[in-house]
């Protein structure tokens, strides 16, 4: 989400006068573009699917941030290499935006809808204390809260159609289908697991956790792994007061909420493959579930901040856009040429979950 939110649109404005030439991103593995007409607004989103696939392969979505940008999120995190070695595709949805404007000139806002923080305080109470950073407030929301500050475009259509669209161009198996996401990415990816459970055989939420007062739980067995930064201050894991003062369900309430619906009856307990040891995760799962063993796990690094953990991209900006998008963002600043980017240790225990499981035919869960 607001991944040091000001801080990222100062890096954009700031940026905007030594923009390299969009040739300069060109060294970026081309990615497939889609857009469709929902709403009256036009939605896009990019696909990469490794060459010479010869049967149907599984599909990741993965959803980026808040300020963030599809390409940027492709750019910055660099899932292709690792797309192409373990044989998924990877769809980098663009969450809808609106320019905005500070002292420092226009800048584009980019976000996702998540009920609570795209509306005016409700029954469920404020997401954010008195004294709050005030966010910049999206037109279509109307009237805003003053703990206002993601979209409210009808999202979850967005992402039927998108998946539709993937299912009918890509040769895909339905059956492994999963979404990921980064803060703002990952609240998201949360709300597609409690709403739009059928259509995933796992996700996994980094950083995020939904606004305080929404905790869900998805309709089906679908099993979650959850990453997150010990010392995260901007979606803070423990449920207090963020840095920008909002709240946040904690990532225990989170699990636990998971862990029910998931009918697990053990744990949870300390938990680790090698993988996440060497990636230096601190994790716990809840075994004995209806979904599978070990269905639920919540991994931490106790030293990272509002990052993805265990990844350490260079080069690019999430905020940043590729050749490829400009036109849509133009405010964006282009991403810098490609730079290696070493182990993506942090997708490499993602992935590793994600290939334990695939979609059921009974996936119901009686805990709902």
């Amino acid at each position: 989400m607001k991944v040091g939110a000001w801080a990222l649109l100062q890096f954009t404005i700031l940026a905007a006068g030594m923009l390299p030439d969009a040739a300069a991103t060109d060294n970026y593995p081309p990615l497939d573009r889609y857009s469709f007409a929902q709403d009256g607004v036009e939605r896009e989103f990019f696909v990469y699917a490794p060459e010479g696939a010869s049967s149907e392969m599984p599909v990741v979505l993965a959803i980026h941030g808040y300020t963030s940008t599809a390409t940027g999120f492709a750019a910055f995190h660099d899932l292709r290499e690792h797309a192409s070695e373990h044989g998924y595709i990877v769809v980098f949805p663009q969450g809808t935006h609106f320019v905005s404007e500070n002292a420092e000139g226009p800048y584009r806002v980019t976000s996702w809808n998540l009920l609570g923080n795209a509306k005016p305080d409700t029954a469920a109470g404020p997401q954010c204390i008195e004294g709050a950073d005030r966010y910049p407030c999206p037109p279509e929301c109307g009237r805003c809260g003053r703990c206002t500050w993601a979209s409210c475009h009808d999202d979850l259509a967005y992402f039927d159609t998108l998946i539709d669209m993937v299912a009918s161009t890509y040769r895909t198996d339905r059956n492994r289908y999963y979404a990921l996401g980064m803060s703002n990415g990952g609240m998201m990816t949360l709300r597609l697991g409690c709403e739009r459970s059928l259509l995933f055989a796992a996700i996994a939420p980094i950083a995020a956790q939904m606004p305080e007062g929404y905790l869900c739980r998805p309709d089906v067995l679908l099993p979650m792994l959850h990453l997150s930064g010990g010392k995260d201050d901007v979606v803070r894991p423990d449920g207090k007061p963020s840095e920008d003062g909002f709240l946040y369900e904690s990532v225990d309430d989170t699990t636990a909420a998971w862990a029910l619906a998931l009918e697990c009856e053990g744990g949870p307990q300390p938990w680790e493959t090698e993988l996440s040891r060497d990636a230096g995760f601190t994790c716990s799962a809840y075994g004995q579930c209806a979904a599978g063993e070990n269905a639920v796990i919540l991994c931490s690094d106790p030293d990272e901040t509002h990052n993805w953990p265990a990844r350490r991209p260079g080069g690019a900006w999430p905020t940043c856009v590729t050749s490829q998008q400009v036109e849509t963002l133009p405010e964006q600043r282009l991403c810098e040429p490609r730079l290696e980017t070493g182990p993506h240790r942090g997708m490499d225990v993602i992935w590793e979950f994600f290939e334990r499981f695939e979609r059921k035919a009974d996936r119901s869960s009686s805990a709902n």
